[in-house]
């Protein structure tokens, strides 16, 4: 019989995660919360070193994990991944079957990685990976490494609207001022389109011509954004180039709403509301040529 459990990986804790762990314990008002620091670093430490090995990319002192404020009120253990999320990394000692996982890392996160103890805490075992948060993760349920790689690659993909709201954005998106300097015209119009309270970036996509697409997004008073999305003329061109259409997907792929540039417009736009979590697409269309850009809020 083949088992299905996924494969563990040894990583060696280095003296620096150590000392990482024992400098954010000694901060805690009480030996147990003091404990949980520790582990919870060092299990984010482990992470860290084993994604430095593959050469993914990641930002240790980003996390709440690695916030002082942030790590005393909450039981937290991320480990940022600059342009794909927040990775979960959970302590498991010995002989435990599962993960009770805080209320406070069920969202914002790409999945939750199993980091397992030995007694004398000079290794740990990556037991496996978790996409979907449950109140309790099963160590018997959990998902290969490869998994991880995949979902990573995936969260690659995706324009991570979330992350913008904390000043995290995708190299491709630009600032407006900065893609729509050498077009006067199409500046002046989108700056004045621009909210005080929104986050807006734009990007250059090359259908032959060249268009210029902007992304404005708008926090609510609840977990609702509101985007406006505005195509102008790239290559110091004054219209949009006639018929091209902009096609918003949802999550399956069907059609929510589109328009269609007639032969004088400057500027079209989609106006459209997402809920936390939500995943759209956006189809740029001119003649056989087409992209699409792939959105998760």
């Amino acid at each position: 019989m083949n088992s299905t459990q996924p494969q563990r990986l040894s990583v060696p804790i280095s003296k620096n995660a150590h000392r990482w762990a024992e400098e954010f314990a000694g901060e805690q008002d009480t030996p147990s919360k003091g404990k949980q620091v520790y582990l919870n670093t060092l299990a984010v430490y482990a992470v860290h070193s084993y994604l430095k090995w593959l050469n993914i990319e990641t930002a240790l002192n980003q996390g709440d994990s690695w916030h002082r404020c942030l790590r005393a009120i909450f039981d937290v253990a991320d480990l940022v991944l600059p342009g794909v999320g927040k990775l979960e990394c959970r302590p498991v000692l010995p002989q435990e079957l599962g993960i009770i996982l805080p209320t406070e890392v069920m969202q914002d996160r790409i999945g939750y990685m199993a980091v397992q103890f030995n007694q004398q805490l000079d290794s740990v075992e990556l037991l496996g990976f978790a996409r979907e948060a449950s109140e309790t993760l099963q160590i018997a349920n959990l998902q290969s490494l490869d998994t991880l790689m995949e979902a990573i690659h995936q969260q690659k993909q995706l324009v991570n609207l979330r992350q913008w709201v904390a000043g995290i954005f995708n190299p491709d998106w630009q600032p407006v001022e900065l893609l729509l300097a050498g077009n006067f015209r199409s500046s002046h119009t989108a700056i004045r389109a621009l909210s005080s309270n929104s986050m807006s970036r734009a990007k250059v996509i090359d259908l032959v011509p060249q268009i210029v697409v902007l992304l404005q997004l708008t926090p609510t008073n609840s977990e609702v954004f509101d985007i406006r999305l505005r195509v102008y003329p790239g290559d110091n061109s004054i219209h949009l180039p006639p018929d091209l259409q902009l096609i918003l997907l949802d999550e399956a792929g069907n059609t929510s709403m589109e328009a269609q540039a007639k032969s004088a417009d400057d500027w079209m736009q989609l106006e459209f509301s997402c809920q936390h979590e939500e995943k759209f697409s956006v189809k740029f269309v001119l003649g056989e040529r087409s992209f699409t850009e792939q959105f998760a809020v």
